[in-house]
């Protein structure tokens, strides 16, 4: 009898260490698998993504290194503008859902333009409309000048650089290097007056679509209306491109873009605009109006 009881004492006793040995290993798996799943939420929160460094990864590299996070730039124009929306003929408004449809696209691009504008008197300090005019026009004229006179090859200068994102950048050197490869060694450009300078559309993009208040970008698309000079030279000095002694009426479109709630934020310019002839026509029969 006696022996019995010690045999299922004895039983009882492993199976008590069995069911504790197994507590603690699902405990260690839990553990790990918690540990597991916040390192995963982690990674996956600060990894790099289609729209940019998300917050965690920026903030905690700066503070790693030391160093302030520059600005960096989507490097895409959000809604290309194009010219003003092509308007319907008053048969069409009637017979069609293109007046409807027109009233909507035009009110809708009203919005957003103003939301822009909103977002800059807020989030960018010290904007106005007319300051930013005065700035995107001291730098036309510095990056023109700097693109056309400055430098050879791929160097652009130091104010140039600073002035533009990585794409703009991109395509002055391309530009410069076909100049030289088309044998204009020397390029005589000046900027005698601008006539006009108005914003003809402004947009966000947000770096988290589901938070409008985080850090992003706004981009405003400026047209410009000058009067400038042009003439390029070869090696021997001969005119081959332009007339230094004409003046030509020049309308460009430019992007300028600057960081929301982004450190060392500045204005830049992000692209310049090839605009169709007939949206040309169209802001110029509107400003007659």
């Amino acid at each position: 009898m006696m022996r019995r009881r010690a045999a299922s004492a004895a039983r009882a006793m492993c199976v008590g260490i069995e069911h504790a040995s197994a507590a603690r290993a699902a405990h260690a798996t839990d553990a790990t698998n918690a540990n597991a799943k916040a390192l995963m939420m982690i990674r996956g929160y600060a990894k790099p993504s289609l729209r940019g460094i998300t917050p965690p990864a920026q903030h905690s590299s700066g503070a790693r290194s030391g160093m302030r996070i520059a600005s960096q730039s989507p490097n895409v124009i959000a809604e290309p503008y194009a010219g003003p929306l092509p308007r319907p003929s008053a048969l069409e408004c009637v017979t069609s859902l293109k007046g409807l449809r027109f009233a909507y696209d035009a009110a809708l691009s009203r919005v957003k333009d103003t939301y822009a504008l909103s977002k800059c008197t807020r989030d960018v300090r010290g904007f106005t409309l007319e300051g930013f005019k005065s700035e995107a026009t001291q730098l036309y004229r510095m990056i023109n000048s700097g693109a056309a006179n400055g430098g050879s090859g791929k160097t652009l200068g130091h104010e140039v650089r600073h002035a533009t994102t990585d794409a703009t950048q991109s395509d002055l050197k391309r530009e410069r290097k076909a100049r030289e490869l088309g044998g204009w060694v020397k390029i005589d450009w000046s900027l005698e007056s601008v006539d006009e300078v108005q914003v003809v559309r402004g947009r966000l993009m947000m770096m988290n679509a589901n938070d409008s208040n985080g850090p992003g970008f706004v981009q405003l698309t400026t047209r410009f209306r000058s009067v400038q000079r042009f003439a390029a030279y070869d090696a021997s000095g001969r005119l081959v491109a332009g007339d230094p002694n004409e003046l030509i009426d020049v309308e460009d479109f430019w992007v300028f873009e600057h960081g929301l709630k982004i450190p060392n934020s500045r204005w830049r310019l992000a692209g310049r605009l090839h605009m169709p002839a007939r949206a040309t026509l169209a802001l110029r029969d509107a400003a007659a109006k």
